[in-house]
């Protein structure tokens, strides 16, 4: 298929229209739902758009002049009778969560349920376009969502994310169901009900890749340094690579300017931005080169010790296993179970083996290969 598959859609901005639709959800037995933020262009990150596919028709509602409106959405979304579909949706369940304060129930997610079909691409263009024959656009992945009023290829495009999900949901399953998988996909699911927005925390210099490999001071500096960014990124409402990137922070740290005009000649960096923080920059370095060692940001030692020569051997059982039930089951090993819980089980005091493969594992995952990683844990 050549051309973009055409939706039709609506487009709700007034509070009482939105709640007015909400409201009549709940009869429903299964919706789409899907959002777009802005997190790439404000900080910290908004909701923009709320999608909702029902059977027979696709609606765009608008929290940001129809706010009031969404109050409703709660009540949709906790709803135990309506099945609510999303697509890879770990991030709009967490952000639904921290901006409107819901509980979220009976969720489906298609991503994950193709993961457990064993297909090697999962994004919903490539699913749809293999299950469906729908070609959707993805130009505007990066697009503003905030930007009022918004033209009517990007509504379309954000119509195209829900359209399809019910149907495509219908496949899926069918598939799963077939393959003995269903109850996999459910035990994720409600896993996916339960995810919280991450706690906020101060901004650490070890979130920038290559910290650890700087001298005590210097992270002191890095420290500062990504403490002035994130105060100006809440004081602008830009997210914080939009004020300085890791790189600039890096290499101030590495090479601290000792002047305004060696900040200013800074490359790889807004210069307007350099003029208004050069004060705060210098002041952050300064600061940190007359830091006690003491008091300079150290990394926590790992609490493990490095695995003995028989947890090795009996992590490498475990891992066959892994790999022999990938290719039996036509499923990636790391979806399977990960490498850290692997490493975990190879720690197990062998009387405690069996417990911790229990703890650990989900009820799915045991299923799937729990006999055979017991089996490898007693030798």
């Amino acid at each position: 298929m050549s051309s973009i598959t055409p939706v039709r859609y609506r487009f709700l901005q007034q509070a009482a229209d939105i709640h007015a639709f909400l409201s009549t959800l709940t009869s429903r037995s299964a919706i789409a739902v899907d959002l777009e933020a802005d997190s790439l262009y404000s900080y910290p990150e908004k909701v923009c758009l709320v999608q909702v596919s029902t059977s027979d028709e696709n609606v765009i509602l608008d929290p940001l002049h129809g706010a009031e409106g969404m109050s409703a959405l709660a009540a949709l979304l906790a709803d135990r009778e309506t099945l609510k579909v999303f697509h890879g949706g770990d991030y709009d369940v967490r952000l639904l969560k921290k901006e409107f304060g819901v509980e979220l129930h009976n969720l489906a997610d298609t991503m994950i349920a193709a993961q457990f079909l064993g297909r090697q691409r999962v994004g919903l263009a490539d699913l749809l376009s293999e299950e469906l024959g729908v070609k959707v656009d993805k130009r505007y992945q990066r697009a503003n969502w905030s930007r009022r009023p918004l033209p009517e290829d990007m509504l379309r495009y954000a119509a195209l994310d829900t359209a399809y999900l019910l149907p495509l949901w219908a496949q899926l399953r069918e598939q799963l169901s077939r393959l003995g998988r269903l109850d996999w996909g459910r035990e994720e699911f409600q896993l996916l009900e339960q995810v919280t927005p991450p706690e906020e925390r101060p901004p650490s210099c070890f979130d920038v890749k290559g910290a650890h490999r700087l001298a005590p001071r210097q992270r002191a500096a890095l420290q500062a340094l990504v403490e002035v960014r994130e105060e100006t990124a809440k004081a602008w409402g830009r997210p914080p690579f939009k004020v300085l990137s890791n790189q600039v922070l890096l290499n101030w740290a590495q090479n601290p300017p000792s002047d305004r005009w060696e900040v200013l000649q800074t490359p790889g960096a807004n210069k307007g931005i350099l003029r208004r923080l050069a004060p705060q920059v210098l002041a952050a370095v300064r600061t940190a080169q007359s830091r006690p060692l003491r008091d300079c940001p150290h990394r926590h030692s790992p609490s493990h010790s490095p695995l003995s020569q028989e947890e090795h051997r009996r992590l490498r059982r475990l891992k066959r296993v892994r790999q022999s039930a990938a290719q039996r089951l036509g499923l990636s090993a790391g979806l399977l179970v990960n490498t850290r819980t692997l490493e975990t089980l190879a720690r197990a005091a062998p009387d405690e083996a069996e417990h911790t493969l229990h703890s650990l594992l989900k009820h799915w995952q045991l299923k799937a290969l729990g006999p055979a990683l017991a089996k490898a844990l007693q030798g």
